[in-house]
C-alpha cells in the first residue's frame, strides 16, 4: 500500500489546499490523538433544537452465521412529526431468514437513569440498554409486529475500553457530528427468540454512537462501516461518512485498529477511488480505496471491498407509498442501509475478512 511520511504541518497544508479548491462545505476531522471515552458520554448529546438525530448502533456477530443489528435512536424531524425515540432490529440467518422491525415512542417517555446506567425508551417496555462501560453492559428488546414476536437479551463481557479521536466531534461546514466508538470489541452471550423459536448464542459485539443537530438526509450522501473481530487484542473499526454537496470525495471519520494489544488510530480523509455494483436494486460502492492520515503525518491508502450482501433495510419501509413519498419530499431523501461481508486491505498490505454496514441517502 502507498505510505508517504510528511511533517505534520505539511500534511495540514496538503489537505487545506485540497479543500480550498473544491469544497462547498469543508469536512474537518479532529486532529487530536485517540482518547478513552468517559462512561457518562453514552447519554444523549442532543435532544434540543428543531432538528437532531442520535443513534446507538449495536452489531452482534454470532455463531451459525447469525447476525443481529440493533439501533436505538432519538430524532426530531421538525414540523414533520413530534420528537421520537426508536429502535430498529434486524436478525439475519435465523432459520435462514431475515427478520426486520422498527418501533417508535414519544421522546417524552425516554428514561436516562444515570445512577444505574439505564437507557430505556419507555417505562413498562423491555426496550433498553444498561451498564457502565467498560465494566458491564446488557441489551434487551422485546416487542412484536405483524404477529411476529421478537425477544432478544444479550449480556456483554470482556469489553474493550471505548475510544474516540480527540473529543470525537467532526465538522461539515458549520455542522457538528459526533462519532464515539463505545464498544470496539466485546464478547457476548444471550438469546434470540422469534415467536416460539428460542436460541442461546455466543459471539462478539460492537457499538458506536453518532449524533448531529441536522437531518441526515440533507447533510450526508453516505456512510461506511467495516468491523473485524479476531479477539480483544486484534480487531479493526473503520467508520467514515461522505458529506452531501462536497467535491473531491472528502470525508469525515476514523480508522481504529488493535494489533496484538497495540492501538493505532487515523483520520479518514478522502475516498481515492471507487467502483460500483448493484445490490438489492441499488448502485452501491463495491470497492473503495480510502486515504488515511496518521497523527504523525503519514498518508496511507487502504482498500475496502464488499464481498457478500446480506440485507437491505429502509427506515421508511413500513410506510404506504403515499406516506413514503411525502416523507422523502420533506426530508430530502430516504436512508437505505446495506449489510454483509467485506474484506479490508490495511496499511500492512494484508487483507482481513469482516462485516460491512453502509448507508446511502437515496
Amino acid at each position: 500500500m502507498l505510505s508517504i511520511r510528511l511533517p505534520a504541518i505539511a500534511a495540514v497544508l496538503f489537505f487545506w489546499l485540497i479543500s480550498a479548491f473544491g469544497l462547498q462545505a469543508q469536512p474537518v476531522n479532529p486532529t487530536e490523538e485517540l482518547q478513552p471515552i468517559p462512561a457518562e458520554d453514552i447519554w444523549a448529546q442532543t435532544l434540543s433544537g428543531s432538528h437532531f438525530n442520535e443513534f446507538w448502533t449495536y452489531h452482534f456477530f454470532l455463531e451459525d452465521g447469525i447476525k443481529v443489528h440493533i439501533t436505538f435512536s432519538a430524532a426530531n424531524f421538525g414540523s414533520l412529526k413530534s420528537p421520537v425515540t426508536g429502535v430498529r432490529v434486524s436478525v439475519f440467518g435465523f432459520d435462514d431468514k431475515t427478520y426486520q422491525i422498527a418501533r417508535e415512542f414519544p421522546l417524552e417517555h425516554l428514561v436516562q437513569d444515570t445512577e444505574n446506567y439505564l437507557f430505556k425508551l419507555r417505562p413498562g417496555r423491555e426496550v433498553w440498554f444498561k451498564g457502565k462501560l467498560p465494566d458491564s453492559h446488557e441489551v434487551r428488546v422485546e416487542t412484536s409486529k405483524d404477529d411476529v414476536i421478537y425477544d432478544i437479551h444479550f449480556t456483554l463481557s470482556d469489553i474493550v475500553q471505548g475510544s474516540r479521536l480527540g473529543n470525537g466531534i467532526y465538522r461539515i461546514g458549520d455542522e457538528k457530528i459526533g462519532l464515539f466508538t463505545h464498544i470496539p470489541y466485546a464478547k457476548v452471550e444471550g438469546y434470540v427468540r422469534i415467536n416460539e423459536d428460542k436460541r442461546r448464542l455466543t459471539g462478539t459485539a460492537y457499538m458506536d454512537h453518532t449524533f448531529q443537530n441536522q437531518t441526515t438526509t440533507r447533510l450526508l450522501d453516505s456512510g461506511y462501516r467495516f468491523i473485524t473481530h479476531k479477539d480483544r487484542n486484534n480487531w479493526d473499526v473503520l467508520y467514515f461518512m461522505l458529506p452531501a454537496d462536497v467535491r473531491q470525495n472528502m470525508t469525515i471519520g476514523h480508522y481504529i485498529s488493535n494489533r496484538n494489544g497495540k492501538l493505532d488510530a487515523m483520520q479518514v480523509n478522502k475516498i481515492e477511488d471507487v467502483t460500483h455494483s448493484r445490490t438489492f436494486g441499488k448502485r452501491l460502492p463495491s470497492k473503495m480505496d480510502v486515504m488515511l492520515i496518521h497523527p504523525e503525518g503519514r498518508l496511507n491508502i487502504v482498500r475496502l471491498e464488499r464481498t457478500v450482501d446480506d440485507e437491505r433495510f429502509s427506515i421508511l419501509g413500513d410506510l404506504s407509498w403515499a406516506a413514503r413519498r411525502a416523507a422523502r419530499a420533506f426530508l430530502g431523501g430516504e436512508v437505505l442501509e446495506f449489510r454483509g461481508e467485506a474484506t479490508f486491505r490495511g496499511i500492512d498490505n494484508k487483507s482481513v475478512k469482516g462485516y460491512y454496514n453502509f448507508f446511502v441517502v437515496d
